[in-house]
C-alpha cells in the first residue's frame, strides 16, 4: 500500500514550500494538477522529488480536477493504495497518515475514508475560528482505494464538493487536525473570497445567495477566535507570509473583470471590504459600493431550518 497525495495548484508559492515538505514527509508519491501557474510554483516543484506534475487545463476552478487526479494516480500506481486528498494551503501531521495505515491493517473493509478537525488558523498560527460552520467542522481528506469508489462526477463551480469519494466505512479522527492556512493573511483571504465571488456572478448565480454563501468567510466582528493548540504544529513545518496584492493573479483577475464587464456588474457582491477593491470602486463611481444581502430576519430564519433539518 502507497500513500499517494492528491493535490490541485495554481500559483500557490507563497506556500508551497512548506506544504510539499510536509506532504513529503508522509508519502510515497505527490501528483500535483497544475493550473496554469504563472508564479514561481513550477520551479518549487523541482525541488521535491516525490513530485509528480500533470495539467489541468480547466478555466475555472471545479471539482473536475479532483477525477483527473484520481484517474492518474489508478493509472500509475494501481489501486489499493491510502489517497490523501488535501490543498495547497493545508497541513496534517505525519503521525496522522500513520495513524490510518495501521487502521487498515486491522481493518477487512475493502474501502474506508477518514475525517479529521478542519481548523481555520486566522490571521496568526496562534489563532483560529470557533464561530458558526468552523465550530466544530470536519473534512473527509483521504481514502483507502479499492479500485471500485468514484466521485459523483457532475461538474461543481469553486468546488465545493466532497473531496473523496464515498466509502463503505467513514471513521472520524479527532486526535489529529487538518489546518488550514488560507485565513493567516487576512487581506489575502479578502481577495481570494472576493475572486470566488466574482466568478459565481459572472457564471449567472444569485449575489444575495453568492453573499449569503460566502458570508461565513468574511472577516468581522462577530468572528470568534480560540487559541491554537501548540500540539497541532509538531512536526509541522514553520511558515512566513510574503504577500503582495499587485501580484496576487486573483487580483489582477478581477482588476481585469473590472475593466470588461464594468465595475457596477459587481456592485451587488460583498466584496467591498477589502480596501483595494472599494478604493477602485469609489475612485471609478464616486460613491460608496451597495451590496445586496438577504435581510438579518430571513437569514436568522434559514439558519433555525437548517438545525432543525440536521
Amino acid at each position: 500500500m502507497k500513500v499517494i497525495t492528491l493535490l490541485p495548484v495554481k500559483n500557490e508559492g507563497w506556500i508551497l514550500r512548506s506544504t510539499l515538505k510536509n506532504m513529503s514527509d508522509f508519502s510515497d508519491h505527490i501528483i500535483i494538477a497544475d493550473q496554469n501557474s504563472t508564479d514561481d510554483s513550477l520551479s518549487i516543484y523541482k525541488e521535491f522529488e516525490k513530485v509528480t506534475v500533470i495539467q489541468n487545463n480547466n478555466q475555472n476552478h471545479n471539482n473536475s480536477v479532483r477525477w483527473q487526479l484520481l484517474d492518474f494516480a489508478r493509472e500509475r500506481f494501481g489501486n489499493e493504495n491510502l489517497i490523501i486528498c488535501i490543498d495547497a494551503d493545508e497541513m496534517i501531521q505525519p503521525e496522522a497518515i500513520q495513524f490510518m495505515k495501521d487502521h487498515i491493517v486491522k481493518d477487512s473493509t475493502r474501502s474506508i475514508s477518514f475525517t479529521f478537525p478542519w481548523i481555520q488558523l486566522w490571521g496568526t498560527t496562534e489563532k483560529h475560528r470557533a464561530d458558526s460552520v468552523w465550530k466544530n467542522n470536519y473534512k473527509a481528506i483521504a481514502f483507502l482505494d479499492d479500485g471500485t469508489v468514484d466521485y459523483e462526477r457532475k461538474k461543481v463551480l469553486n468546488d465545493h464538493t466532497g473531496r473523496v469519494p464515498k466509502c463503505m466505512k467513514e471513521i472520524k479522527v479527532d486526535r489529529f487536525p487538518l489546518l488550514h492556512y488560507q485565513y493567516i493573511d487576512l487581506r489575502q483571504a479578502e481577495i481570494k473570497q472576493a475572486w470566488y465571488r466574482c466568478s459565481e456572478l459572472m457564471s449567472g448565480n444569485d449575489p444575495k445567495k453568492i453573499n449569503h454563501k460566502y458570508s461565513v468567510a468574511k472577516n468581522d466582528t462577530k468572528v470568534v477566535l480560540q487559541s491554537a493548540k501548540k500540539e497541532w504544529f509538531k512536526n509541522l513545518p514553520t511558515i512566513q507570509i510574503q504577500y503582495d496584492i499587485e501580484t496576487d493573479w486573483r487580483y489582477e483577475e478581477i482588476i481585469r473583470w473590472f475593466d470588461s464587464k464594468g465595475i457596477e456588474f459587481f456592485e451587488p457582491l460583498d466584496i467591498w471590504h477589502a480596501k483595494n477593491l472599494k478604493e477602485i470602486f469609489i475612485e471609478k463611481i464616486g460613491r460608496l459600493p451597495k451590496p445586496k444581502k438577504f435581510p438579518s430576519w430571513l437569514v436568522w430564519l434559514n439558519t433555525i431550518k437548517n438545525i432543525i433539518k440536521n
